[in-house]
């Protein structure tokens, strides 16, 4: 059996190619039967990616071959594609029973996956411009030409803007060009005088820019006029100088000596001495600076994390709630607390689609990966092939979506098919489909590869994986969480911190200590002993005194000089603290766990005559009440006779994210009153559409103006309208009462008003129904917002996708929703009952 191998020595697999025309090197080898003989030479053939052009060579046996060609133009830079070579051979043989020559072809084929090179900016050249410009009359008009040539792809685009305006698409204005070609271009361009600077940029069809400024003046020509009697150069221009002198006083130091300024002798030192006794400067203090601090805290990590609004404490006592174990070290707070739905729940449904098309691509790339006996890339896009949308949910997408979905079905797996397969029957049950026809060596290969994909798939967003976990309040179009912590087994440090109004960045100061609440944290033993010495720091800002005498200070923050009046006490406290008591305060460190709660112990502090003291913490009972509160939790829900109002002696520091990467508005939906409906309104504007971009609801009404009926043509007789139109974007918030449970019957509250979701029907007989398509309205089963939640000047809420990386380097991507102030009140126009005159326009 003849056997003709081909190997590809250049490039090597998944590296960068130096340039998109590369060379592709190999050998051809082949072995051959007895009587069988190679009839010429063999033939090789190179094809630079899929469809893309071939290079055909020839190579003896046993001998290396070469080919050098480029992709299509059409594939970016930075992509990844597969080279292709085939090498065929004409064997020659002799028939004994036929007494004649014979001939057999024999064939070999090899690939090899490789990535083009980045972006290379186009080649763009203006003509040089001779500056200054001598204009005889302005503005003149001027003759700009250059060439543009790209690199990777041709030139789709030459631009340019002038001084003056910023670089944007508006700013930009095209020359012209011959015939579409680049290569020349021109450009006329009235000029006044002055200095200018004219910036051109060049764009390939991938997007690569190049840009080129010039600089250069235009002048106006016109006459030298000498005045009589002025002065000029020897070449005769007007000149003004003159020859001046001065006198300059310049001190003398008559002594060396500085002893005499440095001592900063008084005029009248009795006077001095009589004012510090006055201000009790005479008195006996220990002024040491300290220079160790030790500090002894106790830190407790948090543990339990309830999502939502607690239930309501009942017969006044604490409440105990088992609330779900939480590490702070491993999710960010934010994610728990702001993540929403974002991933298609099953193989209909079209959220996500884009994603969803990815992953099924990157499924394959996952096979091409491993080292199978063969390419089971076609088997697994029939069995996983991306499906038209249902006929429901095409009529309701945009036409980005359904260009988009068009261009993919049949194309590329559905990873929601994969995902779902996978969930049901398991990898193990997917290798054996008989419509995969795997083979039995590359069974565990890909059972290893569909599991190392569905980890993947589960871990690229962060969602709540049941009800329990959301925090979102629809009734108060806010988020609301519970963290808890226990600082020892003491019935009075089992902690419970509450946010109920979040919506913004999450802070300590989101939280309140809920008494009337309990974690469950009796189990939880996470009570850290810290002790730590460090040095004291004095503390240092703008515009603080210096501590030493010849120091020159910083004038640009001068706090005697900031304009207060007599009642205004916040700016004379700060310039009193900054001018008398701002080098008295010392900073002492302390290194503390992300999501803690620590309570100070003691603080030991030793100045630097030796002594030794003791300060107590803020809350102490061996010391009277402490009125100050700054930096310290408050109580929630006290009764107006509790002792106590703020939790003293706690600092909590929550597992916060300090910076994430948010993207732009996906769904955004505005909230206001229209009081001449006596109607609130949720008006959809732009809804996440199945490609992850925001989608324009219709602000016009979706159905024809009411048309007069066939009896009624030709008549004079007024029409009757039941109702008039609203865009289909506009859903209404309808007033309704319910019954208070947490009142008794007969007392003030009993009654709640609510604005709850509904829906406009259209008038025109269709009984066609406008509900809400998008994610914020339909966040429950049904949307019961309280009253107050939609104020007069309105809501805004947006949702959008965010991205940050935590403290052990992972990566979180989740979904959230933003909770702004409104535009104010609006008008829907919606009417009932009226009545049309003859000749009157349907619409109001």
């Amino acid at each position: 059996m003849s056997t003709l191998t081909i190997r590809i020595t250049s490039p090597q697999p998944n590296t960068q190619v130096p340039s998109r025309t590369f060379t592709v090197s190999g050998s051809v080898s082949l072995q051959t039967t007895s009587g069988r003989s190679l009839v010429g030479q063999i033939s090789v053939g190179v094809t630079f990616g899929i469809n893309g052009p071939s290079v055909a060579t020839r190579a003896a046996n046993n001998s290396a071959w070469s080919c050098t060609g480029a992709p299509l133009a059409g594939i970016p830079p930075n992509s990844s594609i597969t080279v292709f070579v085939t090498a065929s051979a004409t064997l020659r043989f002799f028939v004994p029973a036929d007494r004649a020559w014979d001939t057999e072809d024999i064939s070999a084929s090899a690939s090899v996956t490789v990535q083009l090179p980045g972006p290379i900016a186009p080649n763009l050249t203006i003509a040089p411009i001779d500056s200054p410009v001598i204009a005889a009359q302005l503005p003149i008009t001027m003759t700009f030409t250059g060439s543009a040539i790209g690199h990777d792809a041709p030139i789709s685009l030459v631009q340019y803007y002038v001084e003056g305006w910023p670089p944007g698409s508006a700013a930009f204005y095209s020359p012209t060009n011959t015939g579409g070609n680049w290569a020349s271009w021109s450009l006329a361009l009235p000029v006044p005088p002055g200095p200018h600077t004219l910036t051109f940029r060049a764009m390939d069809r991938f997007g690569t820019v190049k840009d080129e400024a010039r600089n250069f003046t235009v002048q106006p020509q016109t006459p030298m006029v000498v005045p009589q009697g002025a002065k000029t150069t020897l070449s005769g221009v007007p000149t003004t100088s003159s020859v001046t002198s001065w006198t300059r006083l310049e001190p003398q130091c008559t002594g060396a000596d500085m002893g005499t300024s440095s001592s900063a002798r008084l005029f009248d030192p009795l006077w001095m001495l009589t004012r510090q006794w006055q201000m009790g400067e005479f008195q006996a203090e220990d002024a040491g600076t300290p220079i160790q601090a030790r500090v002894r805290a106790t830190s407790g990590t948090l543990r339990r994390c309830y999502c939502g609004e607690l239930p309501e404490p009942t017969g006044g006592t604490t409440t105990a709630i088992a609330a779900p174990v939480y590490d702070p070290t491993r999710t960010p707070l934010e994610v728990l607390v702001e993540r929403r739905a974002m991933r298609a729940a099953n193989a209909n449904d079209a959220r996500m689609l884009s994603f969803a098309v990815e992953a099924g691509l990157h499924f394959l790339r996952m096979l091409e990966l491993t080292s199978l006996s063969k390419s089971y890339r076609a088997a697994f896009l029939a069995r996983l092939a991306l499906q038209p949308l249902a006929p429901a949910t095409a009529a309701m997408v945009d036409d980005a979506t359904s260009r988009y979905v068009q261009s993919m079905v049949g194309r590329a797996p559905d990873g929601r098919q994969l995902a779902a397969l996978l969930r049901t029957t398991g990898a193990a049950q997917l290798v054996l489909d008989t419509a995969l026809n795997l083979a039995p060596e590359d069974r565990p290969k890909v059972q290893q590869a569909a599991t190392a994909w569905l980890a993947w798939y589960d871990s690229m967003c962060s969602e709540p994986a049941h009800p329990g976990d959301d925090a979102w309040n629809p009734s108060r179009l806010e988020y609301a969480v519970s963290v808890g912590a226990r600082l020892s087994a003491n019935a009075q440090d089992d902690m419970t911190f509450s946010a109920t109004e979040i919506d913004g960045p999450i802070d300590w100061s989101s939280f309140d200590l809920n008494p009337q609440a309990s974690l469950t944290t009796t189990a939880d033993q996470s009570v850290t002993s810290l002790v730590e010495t460090t040095i004291p720091v004095p503390v240092n800002f703008a515009g603080a005194p210096a501590p030493r005498f010849w120091e020159m200070e910083d004038a640009r923050v001068a706090y005697g000089l900031v304009p207060v009046g007599p009642t205004d006490l916040a700016h004379l406290m700060m310039i009193e603290y900054a001018s008398a008591y701002g080098n008295d305060w010392f900073v002492v460190p302390l290194t503390l766990p992300v999501g803690s709660v620590t309570r100070v112990d003691s603080l030991v502090v030793t100045d630097t005559f030796g002594v030794r003291s003791l300060v107590r913490p803020i809350g102490d009972p061996a010391l009277p009440p402490a009125y100050f509160s700054l930096w310290q939790s408050a109580y929630r829900n006290l009764p107006s006779s509790a002792a106590a109002k703020i939790a003293t002696n706690r600092f909590f520091l929550p597992p916060t994210l300090s910076r994430t990467i948010d993207s732009a508005p996906l769904e955004d939906v505005l909230f206001m009153r229209d009081e001449t409906a006596n109607l609130a309104w949720a008006i959809e504007r732009t809804v996440e559409s199945p490609i992850e971009q925001p989608a324009q609801r219709c602000e016009a009404p979706d159905s024809a103006p009411l048309q007069p009926s066939p009896d009624s043509m030709g008549t004079e007789l007024p029409r009757y309208r039941l109702s008039s139109q609203v865009p289909p974007n506009w859903i209404p918030l309808l007033p309704v009462q319910l019954p208070n449970p947490s009142q008794p019957l007969n007392t003030a509250g009993q009654i709640l008003s609510r604005l709850k979701r509904g829906a406009v029907l259209q008038p025109d007989g269709t009984k066609q129904v406008h509900a809400a398509v998008g994610g914020i309205l339909n966040a429950g089963a049904q949307l019961l917002l309280y009253d107050e939640e939609v104020p007069r000047e309105g809501v805004h809420i947006t949702r959008q996708r965010r991205l940050a990386r935590w403290t052990d380097g992972s990566t979180w991507l989740w979904t959230s929703f933003r909770n702004q102030a409104g535009t104010g009140e609006g008008s829907s126009g919606l009417k009932f009952d009226q009545v049309l005159e003859p000749g009157r326009s349907q619409q109001p």
